[in-house]
């Protein structure tokens, strides 16, 4: 059988020096892949423990809460939980169990108690038996106040649960007992310094899009830890990714976390269809000279490169956030649900439209971005039901994949911390 070719006249896209990653990087292993892990309903109970019970998680964006009194509930179905995250009259962020004190009701929801609300108020009142509670968590309404014994009824206050901020971005820790870390140690001095220089404040545009996907989180994930797919996955959306090879793009491990960048140019085939020309806006983002210019040295790109054309800093487990040139932002959460169910959540971020012109040129790169999205979501559900009939049971990954040995490496590392931890009795 004869071996296909790379593509004539094919642009190059990674920026490495050749030499591969898995001689960079001999622990994450070069033999095949079990993938048992995305098909296994105890080891999804595994990593609920190990791994999302006791990380930092990304819930959402300063953006959200604008006002005091602004509001939002998450569902995190893998620890089966709801949390309010809520902005104080003091300007504080706090998160609370969305979880009454008196009898365990949901304390707020709208319409069906599964589905995220969010609003703004000056307090929240349990629609069970009507007891208030303030933003900042403490008791302020107690219906019948003589029925309850003692001080019971009077020392009643919301469940808090410890949050921290990155550049906007909230996130809380569920670690029994309270996190063993702060955010900042946790992320380390790389990762937590990766938008410095760079003006998030003014990306305050925001498109959000929401799914549940039949897949396992690990395997969705997979899809956004390499690149190589979009050649044939995308290439109708993308018909210039047919000409692009993929190789050995710059990685850096900041274990548990990673930083991935995409160099090269694609300048030359930005425009495959009329609709991108008319409105100047493409799947790489809208072609427009931003109301803020941004440059490699203020987006804080790895070594300065200057031909940098995607820049991803994946914060374990679950919360990816990707830089696109000349300056746009895309964030990815990957929600489990269930060992082959997850929910999909992805925001992008621009500096505000200051006219119809560019408005049209952001819209229009939506549509082309969200159209590849979905073909990934549809796909990795292709990827779950092969998986489940266990046809094989080892995989190969390429060397271009090596994002994704890392993170299957680092869920492996912390259940197996976790398991040793429960067999010799010590701390979780």
């Amino acid at each position: 059988m004869k071996t296909p070719s790379s593509p004539q006249n094919a642009i190059v896209v990674g920026g490495g020096d050749g030499q591969l990653h898995a001689d960079r990087h001999p622990g994450l292993g070069r033999e095949l892949v079990n993938y048992e892990n995305a098909i296994s309903p105890s080891r999804f109970a595994a990593e609920r423990e190990a791994v999302f019970r006791r990380s930092w998680l990304n819930v959402g964006h300063n953006y959200d809460l604008p006002k005091a009194g602004s509001y939002f509930t998450k569902e995190i179905d893998v620890l089966e939980c709801s949390i309010i995250v809520v902005r104080g009259r003091d300007d504080k962020v706090r998160a609370f169990h969305n979880v009454c004190p008196h009898r365990g009701n949901k304390l707020v929801w709208e319409g069906h108690p599964a589905h995220e609300v969010s609003g703004r108020c000056a307090a929240f009142f349990c629609k069970y038996h009507g007891l208030g509670f303030g933003l900042n968590g403490a008791l302020e309404v107690l219906q019948d106040p003589d029925n309850w014994h003692g001080k019971q009824g009077r020392d009643l206050r919301l469940a808090e649960v410890p949050l921290e901020q990155w550049y906007g971005f909230l996130f809380v820790n569920f670690t029994p007992g309270g996190p063993k870390q702060a955010l900042s140690e946790y992320l380390g001095e790389t990762i937590g310094s990766v938008l410095d220089g760079f003006p998030i404040e003014l990306y305050t545009h925001r498109t959000k899009l929401s799914t549940e996907v039949a897949s396992n989180w690990k395997t969705f994930h997979d899809a956004f830890s390499e690149a190589w797919h979009g050649s044939t996955l995308h290439r109708q959306v993308m018909p210039m990714m047919r000409n692009i090879l993929f190789r050995a793009p710059p990685v850096q491990f900041h274990d548990p976390h990673r930083i991935q960048l995409a160099c090269g140019d694609i300048s030359q085939a930005s425009f495959s269809f009329d609709l991108e020309r008319l409105s100047n806006g493409t799947f790489v983002g809208p072609r427009i000279e931003l109301p803020v210019p941004i440059t490699p040295s203020r987006s804080a790109v790895p070594d300065g490169r200057p031909d940098w054309l995607n820049y991803t800093t994946t914060v374990f487990p679950n919360f990816q956030l990707q830089i696109y040139y000349p300056g746009w932002i895309m964030t990815y959460n990957y929600w489990p649900i269930a060992h082959n169910r997850m929910r999909f959540e992805v925001t992008q971020y621009h500096q505000e439209p200051r006219n119809f012109s560019e408005l049209f040129a952001l819209k229009s790169s939506l549509a082309f971005t969200f159209d590849a999205l979905l073909q990934d979501t549809g796909t990795m559900e292709a990827v779950q039901r092969g998986l489940n009939s266990r046809a094989f049971d080892r995989y190969p990954l390429t060397d271009e994949e090596i994002g994704i040995r890392h993170l299957h490496t680092m869920v492996d590392q912390r259940i197996k911390a976790y398991l040793a931890a429960l067999k010799n009795g010590g701390e979780t």
